[in-house]
């Protein structure tokens, strides 16, 4: 009986950590920041089109995103599923490059 209760608790301690790891990777998104009709905006890398809005946290200046402006950043935070882009409530940004350019400019002639 211990051990078929020892193998749940290990089971559902996996399943735990698997949906945490999941969660985790929803909460980051990487592109470019842009400033796009007096909002800052994360676009792709292929074709610059944006993908979210980014919002900074409570308390933090809206401008923290200039200095990122066509700069390739990883951003992490809480994601909204708002329309027509989704919105994300900024934690943390970690530059990737310092320039971004479609994917289609990077590849040889």
């Amino acid at each position: 009986m211990r051990m078929a209760a020892v193998l749940l608790m290990l089971a559902l301690g996996a399943t735990a950590c698997a949906a945490q790891a999941g969660r985790t990777a929803k909460n980051s998104l990487t592109g470019c920041v842009d400033e796009r009709n007096g909002e800052f905006v994360l676009t792709n890398d292929t074709d610059l089109r944006p993908t979210a809005r980014l919002h900074p946290l409570a308390g933090s200046p809206q401008d923290n995103f200039a200095r990122h402006v066509g700069e390739k950043v990883t951003v992490r935070g809480k994601i909204s599923d708002d329309k027509p882009l989704p919105v994300i409530t900024v934690e943390s940004l970690k530059t990737v490059s310092q320039t971004c350019a479609p994917a289609s400019e990077l590849q040889p002639k």
